[in-house]
This record gives C-alpha cells, structure tokens and sequence, in this order.
C-alpha cells in the first residue's frame, strides 16, 4: 500500500516559506515604524519644551536675541517634525503593504492546505473502499473454501 503524496506539496512548503519571510519582513518593518514614530516623539516632545521656553522669554525681562533664537529653531524643530510625519506616513503604508502581502500569502496557503485535506480524505475513502474490498473477497473465498457446494452451482 502506497503511501499518500500530495502532488503540489512544494509548492505548499514554497507559500510556507514565503508566509514565514513575510512574517520577518512585516516584523521588521513594524520595528522601523515604531523608531520612526519615536523619533517623530522625541521632536513634539521638543517643540513643547521650546514653546513653553518661548513664552518665558517673552514674559518678564524681554531678550530680543534670545526670542530670535529660540522662533528660529521652533521653525526648525517644525520642519524636521513635518518631515518626519512624512517618513512616519511612507512607514506606515510600507506595513499595510506588507501586512497585505501576508494575507494574501496565508490565503494561498490555506487554499492549498485545504486542498491537500481534501485530497487527504479521498486516499482515505479509497483506501477504506480497498481494504473493505480484500475483506469481501477474502470473506467470499473462505466461504467458497469451507462450503463446496457453492463452487458447483456457479
């Protein structure tokens, strides 16, 4: 009795192998977001300290040099956070692209899993149907063995 081999399992390890590489690949694309929106933070978090800053300056004793000073790098720190945002932004669709990719992938995948379960139960029914076979004619031997009689009539 032959064994059950399922025609396209390369091609069901190769969509594996692909659905583990897009895996690393969505994981380190999701690390990269993560830094990028931390640096993006970082920028907001020195836009606010500035701002405060600014205000102080303008409060109280008025420095004008210090005022230009610190408008000239609040613009500053504006401009990186805009650019920042933007590369935030590719990041993100960089996932969703992947992540798209992925499901696609695990789509294929269990399409082919779920053929080769079908497959799998067909080489099940037959091997059944061959083995209730053998039973029968091995059952109709041992009775035409044991009765003679039903040898002559045929």
């Amino acid at each position: 009795m032959a064994g059950f081999k399922f025609r396209l399992e390369t091609f069901l390890k190769l969509k594996e192998q692909f659905e583990k590489n897009a895996k690393n690949e969505l994981g380190a694309a999701i690390m990269k977001l993560e830094e990028e929106k931390s640096k993006l933070k970082v920028i907001e978090d020195n836009i606010d300290i500035t701002t405060d800053d600014f205000r102080k300056a303008c409060s109280g004793v008025i420095r004008p040099e210090k005022i230009k000073d610190l408008k000239t790098y609040l613009q500053h720190l504006q401009h990186e956070r805009d650019k920042q945002q933007e590369i935030v932004k590719q990041q993100q669709k960089n996932v969703d692209i992947i992540r798209e990719k992925l499901v696609e992938i695990m789509r294929e995948r269990k399409v082919l899993e779920n053929l080769k379960d079908k497959e799998f139960q067909e080489y099940l029914k037959e091997e059944a149907k061959k083995e209730q076979q053998q039973i029968d004619e091995l059952v109709s031997f041992k009775e035409s063995k044991d009765n003679p009689d039903l040898l002559d009539e045929g």
